[in-house]
C-alpha cells in the first residue's frame, strides 16, 4: 500500500506536467486530453486510497482502546495472591517443629505463570543478622486459579529442643519468609512479599504465625 500511494502521485504528475503538456503542445491535443484525464484519475484514485486508509487506521486505533480493559476492571477482576494461613506444630514435644505456609488467590481470575520461593529460620531475638532467601536457584511456576490454595510445609532437620524454651520465653523466635510473583488474566505483573513470625514479641497464638514488623508488601 505504501508502494501504491508512492507512485500513483508521482506518475499522475508525469502525466499532467510532462507527457500531457507534451502532447497537446506537439500536436494531438486529444491524447493531451485523455493523458490529462488520466493523471487527474490517479490524483483522485490516490486521494480516494488516503482516506480510506485513514478511516481504517482510526477505526483500528479505536477498537484497540474499547478493547484495552480500565483500571476498575483490572482490579475488580485480577488475580490476588496472599498468606492466607501459616502455622508450626507443637514445641513441647522433643521432635524438630513442622511448619507450613499457605497460600490462596482471592481474585476472581487465575493467577498466571506464579512463582514462590519460600524458607524458614529460627534465630535469637532480637534478630543480629538479615535472613537471606536463596533466588539462585530456579523455581517452578504454576497457574493458581481463583479460589485455590497451595502450601508449603517442612521439617526443621537440625534442632535442639533447647529453642522450644527460647521461643517461649520470647528470647527466639521461627521465621517464614517468602516472595510470590505472578501475572493477572491481564498480563500485568504482581508481587507478594512475607515475613511472619513466632516468638520472640510477636504475642501470637500457640502455633500459629503473625506478620513481622518488617518485610511485608503486595501490589
Amino acid at each position: 500500500m505504501t508502494m501504491l500511494l508512492f507512485w500513483l502521485p508521482l506518475i499522475a504528475s508525469i502525466l499532467l506536467g510532462g507527457v500531457a503538456a507534451s502532447a497537446w503542445y506537439g500536436g494531438s491535443k486529444i491524447l493531451g486530453l485523455w493523458l490529462a484525464f488520466a493523471g487527474v484519475v490517479l490524483l483522485l484514485l490516490t486521494a480516494a486510497i488516503q482516506i480510506h486508509q485513514s478511516i481504517r487506521d482510526d477505526e483500528s486505533s479505536r477498537a484497540a482502546t474499547e478493547s484495552a480493559p480500565d483500571k476498575a476492571t483490572v482490579i475488580a477482576k485480577r488475580a490476588y495472591v496472599a498468606v492466607s494461613d501459616a502455622w508450626i506444630s507443637d514445641l513441647t514435644i522433643e521432635t524438630p517443629p513442622t511448619v507450613a505456609v499457605t497460600i490462596k488467590n482471592t481474585g476472581v481470575t487465575p493467577a498466571y505463570d506464579l512463582c514462590w520461593r519460600a524458607t524458614f529460620a529460627a534465630r535469637e531475638f532480637p534478630v543480629s543478622e538479615e535472613i537471606i532467601l536463596d533466588r539462585t536457584k530456579d523455581a517452578p511456576t504454576i497457574i493458581l486459579p481463583p479460589g485455590e490454595m497451595l502450601s508449603y510445609k517442612w521439617t526443621f532437620d537440625q534442632w535442639s529442643k533447647e529453642w522450644n524454651e527460647r521461643i517461649s520465653n520470647g528470647n527466639a523466635a521461627i521465621f517464614a519468609i517468602g516472595e510470590i510473583s505472578y501475572k493477572d488474566a491481564f498480563g500485568n505483573p504482581h508481587f507478594t512479599k512475607y515475613r511472619l513470625i513466632h516468638g520472640g514479641d510477636s504475642m501470637v497464638s500457640p502455633g500459629k504465625f503473625g506478620p513481622d514488623k518488617k518485610g511485608n508488601e503486595a501490589d
